[in-house]
């Protein structure tokens, strides 16, 4: 299974440009990016009314920081 994983992969990569090797290294970054996000919206909700407002506006600080980051990584924000 890891070979014909790996295998797909060094195809893909070769048919496309250097770019592909970029993705491939942030995509499981991204991907953790995601789960904790979706994590701590999911404790977030649970606990909704107990947070004080300091941490709120961390939350949202953190979250506006995630989405700014994916747009100018996705190529929706110019730097």
């Amino acid at each position: 299974m890891t070979a014909a994983l790996i295998g797909a992969l060094s195809l893909l990569l070769r048919l496309t440009d250097t770019w592909s090797w970029w993705a491939f290294l942030w995509a499981p970054l991204l991907g953790l990016a995601i789960g904790s996000a979706t994590y701590e919206w999911r404790l977030t909700a649970r606990s909704r009314w107990r947070m004080p407002p300091m941490e709120w506006v961390l939350l949202i600080v953190a979250h506006l920081g995630l989405g700014t980051s994916l747009a100018v990584v996705g190529g929706f924000l110019h730097r």
